[in-house]
């Protein structure tokens, strides 16, 4: 079935997007024309796969993320080794499946992840998603892939330090995860998944769990899950 990519705004700037009537709970889900997005069924817990670019690639249809190169140069620059990139990015992961019923595992060499995460080829703000679903019927369509790119040339940390022009990786990876998987800004401040980049916290608030727990319902660590994209 054909994609239909659609990009979403960063971590730290104000997007657009029509106001939910869930919003004032703390969260907002992707809503494209009335459609909203999803991994996998409603039954079993999605698999999710993940991994990072490692070699230049390009998506013609995507908006933010249309064209990718590793993150070699991003760490390099901000003084991160790869080891501390894995860790963060699993730990970011993890707290999304912690709490809903979806899981995320690394993808298997040799196949293609589900969530994509890279370096922007041509440097813009500090980090975006792009959504793909497939065409079909009903109110939730299942998401074929998701990218996550960030901008090279920006200094990222690891923890926060008080400086907001430095962004931390953890914080900004489980933003864009949170789109990654269905979910938009709910308003400017109080959630990670809130417009503007803040250091008051590292963790998920409410209405992110909320927020995801709305599209994938709660942990079931006793549920068989179902894999994708391997």
């Amino acid at each position: 079935m054909k994609r239909w990519l659609i990009g979403l705004v960063l971590a730290g700037l104000i997007g657009g997007g029509a106001a939910q009537a869930g919003s004032y709970l703390g969260f907002r889900l992707l809503d494209f024309d009335g459609i909203f997005v999803r991994w996998g069924g409603s039954n079993a817990p999605a698999v999710v796969t993940y991994g990072f670019v490692e070699s230049p690639v390009a998506f013609n249809d995507a908006r933010n993320c249309r064209a990718m190169v590793p993150l070699d140069a991003l760490l390099k620059r901000s003084g991160i080794d790869r080891a501390a990139l894995e860790r963060e990015a699993a730990a970011a992961f993890r707290m999304w499946e912690q709490v809903a019923n979806i899981r995320f595992e690394p993808a298997t060499p040799g196949t293609k992840p589900n969530i994509l995460i890279g370096a922007q080829r041509d440097p813009i703000a500090f980090a975006f998603a792009d959504v793909a679903y497939f065409k079909g019927e009903g109110t939730f369509r299942p998401i074929e892939r998701s990218l996550i790119c960030f901008n090279p040339v920006k200094r990222w940390k690891v923890g926060f330090d008080g400086n907001l022009a430095v962004y931390d990786l953890r914080y900004t990876l489980t933003h864009e995860i949170g789109h990654a998987i269905g979910l938009d800004h709910p308003g400017p401040h109080g959630q990670i998944m809130s417009v503007h980049y803040q250091e008051e916290f590292r963790t998920l608030q409410e209405g992110d769990v909320s927020g995801v727990v709305r599209i994938y319902g709660p942990r079931r660590p006793d549920r068989q899950a179902a894999s994708f994209g391997k």
